[in-house]
């Protein structure tokens, strides 16, 4: 994947418009979308953290250096108190172009349309047994 390949998964993942993406880092939606394209292939240092923070994911990651996008949306204590957690952490599995495509189109779709989906591709792998 490349650094716009990254940035377009986590945003459609996220459900961010290019606009509101852009407003979170403080450009434009022209930007983030040659961010995306790869028509811009640096970013300011202060620009890349910012997208990262928007993101909910690393540098590392939208560069590239690492293949796992980890989010620690905050991390606290537990206050003393056994099971209770004020933190998170998600870590999300690394998606080719096909994979990201495929949850972006099944994002988009009304509940049956996603069902129509899901049927075909269950079709689809039982037929490649």
């Amino acid at each position: 994947m490349t650094m716009g390949d990254r940035i377009h998964y986590l945003r459609t993942n996220l459900g961010l418009t290019l606009q509101e993406l852009g407003d979170k880092v403080g450009v434009g939606a022209s930007t983030v979308r040659k961010w995306e394209t790869g028509y811009i292939k640096t970013l300011r240092t202060d620009k890349m953290q910012k997208l990262a923070d928007a993101l909910d994911t690393t540098v590392d990651y939208i560069m590239g250096w690492t293949e796992t996008s980890v989010s620690v949306n905050s991390v606290g204590t537990n206050n003393g108190v056994i099971g209770q957690n004020s933190g998170e952490i998600r870590i999300e599995q690394q998606r080719s172009k096909e994979e990201a495509e495929l949850l972006r189109i099944f994002n988009n779709l009304d509940v049956k349309r996603r069902m129509e989906l899901l049927l075909t591709a269950i079709r689809l792998e039982e037929e490649s047994k």
